[in-house]
């Protein structure tokens, strides 16, 4: 006779074949979600948000949202200040010198790594990448240009082999997609941008195809190095703008 328990664990379902939930995978996934917005330009720098507005965006509760911001407070895509308000990284100059330094290294580094494997594939994907960052980038869409960009280079990364120094490489280009946002609002740079990254581009693949590991290593930096200087002298002639209406006032 039944005495209204389910079964002898107690209702609990353990015998039924019932998997736990995994409630951390909508963290997991809002986490995601605004690494990728984070990449593809979507923030600018600086541009304040809030837990409610991206729990609205996002379509989940304030929770998930708040946990992912944690992280990328942690990897520095977003700061905190002890007043509460969150905003994308800014860019700030002395910041973004260390950060290209780091990334000169550390990418430079991969594409020697990847040169060494001589993976025959690889050169014709490069070629496809390029290509397709060219012709976007012609047609000004900004957001296939960024994303052309990003799988030339994480095409790179990736054939290194080294699925730690990925990550590494990873986290730091969640500060060069709202940096290069700013391509977006000015078209001189957009155009220097990217005719500069598609020519060097060109020659890290001429390195690949010669197996010249130091000549990759040299492409690539060089081309953090230009996209950097561009970078630069945008935000300083914007300053320097913001300065004098602000004399002018």
């Amino acid at each position: 006779m039944a005495d209204g328990h389910l079964n002898s664990d107690g209702g609990s379902g353990a015998k039924r074949g019932l998997s736990p939930v995994d409630v951390t995978t909508v963290q997991e996934r809002v986490y995601q979600s605004l690494r990728l917005a984070l990449l593809k330009g979507e923030f600018l720098p600086g541009e304040q948000v809030s837990i409610r507005g991206l729990a609205q965006a996002l379509g989940t509760s304030p929770m998930p949202v708040r946990d992912a911001i944690a992280r990328l407070v942690a990897e520095r895509a977003f700061d905190q200040s002890s007043g509460r308000v969150l905003q994308v990284a800014p860019y700030r100059a002395d910041e973004h010198e260390e950060y290209i330094r780091i990334r000169m290294q550390i990418e430079g580094f991969a594409a020697e790594k990847a040169c060494r494997a001589k993976d025959p594939a690889l050169i014709e994907t490069l070629r496809a990448h390029n290509e397709t960052m060219r012709e976007v980038s012609r047609a000004r869409d900004f957001d296939a240009t960024l994303a052309a960009n990003q799988a030339f280079h994480f095409a790179i990364y990736r054939a290194a082999r080294y699925p730690q120094l990925l990550d590494i490489i990873s986290s730091l280009w969640l500060r060069t997609g709202p940096i290069l946002a700013a391509a977006q609002k000015d078209e001189h740079l957009f155009e220097r941008l990217f005719t500069i990254g598609h020519r060097v581009h060109g020659d890290v693949i001429d390195a690949f195809s010669r197996r010249d590991q130091r000549a990759a290593r040299r492409a690539i930096t060089l081309d953090i190095r230009a996209s950097h200087f561009s970078i630069r002298r945008f935000y300083k002639l914007a300053q320097e703008e913001r300065q004098a209406g602000a004399e002018t006032a």
